[in-house]
């Protein structure tokens, strides 16, 4: 466990390719997505 703790800790240079805005916009997007299709699929189908 602290092995692979020193390994994330020296390793340097991995940053996102967009700003962390960006990223959360896009992930925020994912999720409306997922959300519509998840809604989009309910629709239709009565409860017993």
């Amino acid at each position: 466990m602290n092995f692979g703790l020193i390994l994330l800790e020296t390793e340097v240079g991995h940053e996102l390719p967009i700003p962390a805005v960006g990223f959360g916009l896009i992930a925020f997007g994912l999720l409306v997505l997922l959300l519509l299709a998840t809604l989009s699929m309910g629709k239709g189908r009565p409860h017993s």
